[in-house]
């Protein structure tokens, strides 16, 4: 995960982001991801 994540953020721009381990609704379900994003304009 973090190699892709190093190559798909600039360095010295990264979002911030969490790792958490927390039981899933299905167990289809493999990934919980949170996304924490700002909005142009916004601040």
């Amino acid at each position: 995960m973090n190699a892709v994540w190093d190559a798909w953020v600039p360095e010295g721009h990264a979002p911030a982001r969490t790792c958490v381990c927390a039981p899933l609704p299905a167990d289809e379900l493999k990934v919980e991801i949170t996304v924490t994003a700002l909005v142009p304009g916004s601040a």
